[in-house]
C-alpha cells in the first residue's frame, strides 16, 4: 500500500507539472507596457518634470494617469527575501510569482484601469522596445555570406505609421504653443520620431551592439590575466598550499582540484627546473 501511494503521489506531481499555466488573456501586452513604461519614465516624463510641466492636457496619452496597467503595477510588492513571491497591494493576497499576480490583476482589478485608458504596449515601436530592451536583447547573427550583422527585420510602412503616431503624441501631450514644452517637443521629435526609419533603426541597433564588445574584451582580459596571476602563485610561490587549503576550506574548491592543481603544480616545477628554495 505504501508503494501504491508513493506512486500515486508521483504520477500527481508529474501530472501538475506537465499543464501548462494560464496565459493572460487582456490584448495589450503587460511585459511590453513595463518596457514602454521604463523608456517613458527616462525619456519623456523626467525632462517635462525638470522643464517645469507638472500636468498634461486632456487627451495625451502619454499622460501616467491613462496607462491602462499604471495603478496596478503601483499596487504589486515582491515579498522580502523572496525572489519569486509577489502580493497584491489591493487585496494583500500572495502568488508564487509576477505572472500568476498579472492573472489575478487581470480578473479581479480590472476596474482600477482609468476611464479612458491608454495601451503603452501600442507605443513599443518608438521607444524600439517591442522585443525588449535594446541593451538585454541577444546580439544579432553573424550572416554566413558577408560575416555582417543580421538586423531584425523592419517595415518601412509600420515606421512610417509609428512616425505619425509619434508626432501626433507629442503635438497632444507637448504643444508648440507652450513656451515650456515646444523645446521638449523638438528635441524628443529629433531624438525618436525623426529616427523612425529602417536605415536608422539598423544602424543604432549595430552601434548598441558595437558599443558592448570593448567591455566584453575588457571582461575577458581580466579573467585571462586573474588566472595567469592564480597559475604563477600556485606555481612558483612556497605558500601556495596555505593559498590552496584556504580555497578549500571557503568551499571554493573540492580536495579533489586541490590534489590536481597540486599535482600539475609539482609536473610544472620538474619540467621547467625549478627549486621550491629558489621560488618567488
Amino acid at each position: 500500500q505504501a508503494l501504491l501511494a508513493a506512486s500515486a503521489a508521483a504520477v500527481t506531481a508529474m501530472a501538475k507539472e506537465s499543464v501548462p499555466r494560464t496565459e493572460l488573456s487582456h490584448p495589450c501586452s503587460r511585459s511590453i507596457s513595463r518596457h514602454v513604461r521604463k523608456a517613458l519614465e527616462k525619456e519623456v516624463l523626467k525632462p517635462a518634470a525638470k522643464a517645469g510641466i507638472t500636468s498634461w492636457p486632456t487627451h495625451c496619452p502619454l499622460d501616467p494617469a491613462r496607462d491602462l496597467y499604471g495603478s496596478q503595477e503601483k499596487n504589486k510588492t515582491r515579498k522580502r527575501g523572496s525572489t519569486t513571491q509577489w502580493s497584491c497591494s489591493y487585496c494583500n493576497k500572495v502568488f508564487k510569482s509576477e505572472h500568476y499576480l498579472d492573472l489575478h490583476m487581470e480578473r479581479k482589478h480590472m476596474s482600477e484601469a482609468p476611464i479612458s485608458p491608454v495601451c503603452l504596449a501600442d507605443y513599443c515601436e518608438i521607444f524600439d522596445v517591442c522585443h525588449g530592451e535594446l541593451k538585454y536583447r541577444k546580439a544579432p547573427k553573424r550572416n554566413p555570406n558577408d560575416n555582417s550583422f543580421e538586423i531584425p527585420a523592419c517595415s518601412n510602412e509600420t515606421m512610417l505609421r509609428e512616425r505619425r503616431r509619434c508626432e501626433e503624441s507629442l503635438s497632444k501631450c507637448l504643444p508648440l504653443s507652450k513656451d515650456n514644452s515646444r523645446q521638449l517637443h523638438a528635441k524628443l521629435s529629433r531624438h525618436f520620431c525623426q529616427m523612425m526609419d529602417c536605415r536608422i533603426r539598423a544602424e543604432q541597433h549595430r552601434e548598441a551592439h558595437s558599443e558592448m564588445m570593448p567591455v566584453i574584451v575588457v571582461l575577458i582580459l581580466i579573467i585571462l590575466m586573474g588566472f595567469v596571476f592564480f597559475s604563477m602563485t600556485v606555481c612558483c610561490v612556497d605558500y601556495s598550499d596555505d593559498l590552496l587549503n584556504f580555497l578549500v576550506e571557503s568551499k571554493l574548491i573540492s580536495d579533489g582540484t586541490k590534489k590536481k592543481v597540486t599535482a600539475a603544480r609539482e609536473t610544472t616545477r620538474k619540467q621547467v627546473g625549478l627549486d621550491r628554495t629558489k621560488c618567488i
